[in-house]
């Protein structure tokens, strides 16, 4: 295409200077005729110039077009002549890789057919061990059937006498537990997984890295106070944190009470106030596994001035779950008040001593005879009877929280307050880590 461009624009040069030659203006004659003639003249030699200029370009443009066209054909024999060797090629490829997958096959057929004669070997010689052995083993079990009857028969009498004995079993099994409910003594029932998961869904919340501790005890027993003292909170405060208390029973649903404190470990617990048991609301022997007690880590049973069949009912429970669980006798400053009063000496006494002692006296026979109460009543319900009971006042449970030790030891107002602290978190230490 290159040679091509330089033909034509040779060409086209050449064309232009030769009619710029040919278009040029003559010189003015002074004679018309010389000029006419010269005129004439002049036009032929135009006319010769023109036609030898067209046959020219005319020759050119023939020479052109077979070069163009002698080059395509060129091309064209090239192009074709590469496809015949691509298709060759090709064909070549095809026709050996076509001989090379029959070789294969051939010998892939040759292998399948070697394979499956062996495992057709294989087969019948397993098939002819097999057969000689169960016909070993039928003549062995021939030899052993008078045996294995006689063995049979032993056996099935034996599990005879064996179901004979498992239905009496079970009669009077089923007959005792008749008892036990025409008694009133209630069964025992496990949660399964499944009310274990709700539960602690439904009430553990924070779950994770915290210790949940529960109140519970009977109706009006100081549960809510008792929190509120574990938390370093009064009665009767105005903190929106204060548990709400009442002569009532003020506790509908279990509640959860985080400890308003910012430092550890007393921002990991949280205290939980339960319904009270025994009343019209909650039957007593659906306490336990109705509130889902079997969830927390902890568990304090509260009693004021009874111990009755449904603490030993929850104490009883925590050993069957495994739950560590403590007694807690609350209102201490209110018995050992009402024990001073019993005594004439202290009536209209102004002596600080003399009011000591009496405290000291009346705090010691209100601890002795609880304890000596609650012993006989563990022991009364199958418990351990030196299971510790802790005497406690809400208000010196409240200072020692807060900090205020020094002035409780002074008063003397200090029972079990310290040592219900420190076994609670060892038994909490105990049941995580």
């Amino acid at each position: 295409m290159g040679a091509m461009h330089s033909v034509f624009e040779f060409v086209a040069d050449a064309v232009t200077t030769a009619w710029d030659t040919l278009t040029g203006v003559p010189r003015q004659c002074n004679n018309t005729r010389e000029e006419i003639s010269r005129r004439e003249e002049w036009e032929n030699q135009q006319c010769i110039q023109r036609e030898r200029f067209e046959r020219e370009i005319r020759e050119a443009q023939d020479k052109i077009r077979q070069d163009a066209e002698k080059r395509a054909w060129e091309e064209r024999e090239c192009n074709e002549r590469q496809q015949r060797e691509e298709r060759e090629r090709y064909e070549n490829e095809l026709r050996q890789a076509r001989e090379e997958s029959q070789r294969r096959e051939t010998e892939t057929r040759a292998e399948r057919d070697e394979i499956q004669r062996q495992a057709f070997e294989r087969e019948e010689q397993e098939r002819l061990r097999h057969e000689q052995e169960k016909q070993r083993l039928e003549e062995e079990s021939m030899a052993r059937l008078a045996a294995q009857a006689a063995e049979a028969q032993r056996i099935f009498q034996e599990q005879e006498e064996k179901a004979r004995r498992e239905r009496e079993e079970l009669n009077r099994k089923q007959a005792e537990l008749e008892t036990k409910y025409m008694a009133g003594i209630q069964p025992e029932v496990w949660p399964t997984s499944e009310e274990r998961k709700q539960a602690e869904e439904r009430l553990l919340q924070p779950k994770e890295g915290f210790f949940h501790c529960a109140i519970a005890g009977l109706a009006g027993s100081g549960k809510s106070s008792l929190i509120n003292a574990f938390r370093g909170l009064r009665n009767g405060s105005r903190s929106p944190l204060v548990a709400p208390t009442g002569v009532t029973e003020t506790t509908m649903q279990i509640t959860a009470y985080r400890d308003p404190a910012t430092e550890p470990p007393r921002n990991r617990f949280v205290w939980y106030d339960v319904p009270g048991a025994g009343t019209t609301k909650i039957k007593g022997w659906q306490y336990f596994n109705s509130q889902g007690l079997f969830v927390f880590d902890l568990i304090i049973v509260v009693v004021d001035n009874r111990f009755s069949e449904q603490d030993l009912i929850i104490l009883q429970h925590c050993e069957r779950y495994k739950i560590p669980s403590f007694v807690v006798r609350s209102k201490a400053n209110q018995h050992i008040t009402n024990t001073m009063n019993q005594d004439y000496e202290w009536e209209g006494s102004d002596d600080k001593r003399v009011f000591e002692d009496i405290y000291l006296s009346a705090r010691e026979k209100v601890v002795s005879q609880t304890r000596a109460n609650y012993r006989e009543n563990l022991r009364e319900g199958g418990l351990d009877p030196s299971k510790p009971v802790y005497i406690v006042s809400c208000n010196a449970l409240v200072a020692l929280v807060q900090g205020e030790m020094k002035k409780l030891k002074e008063a003397n107002q200090v029972i079990d307050e310290p040592q219900l602290i420190l076994d609670c978190i060892g038994a909490l230490k105990a049941r995580r880590f």
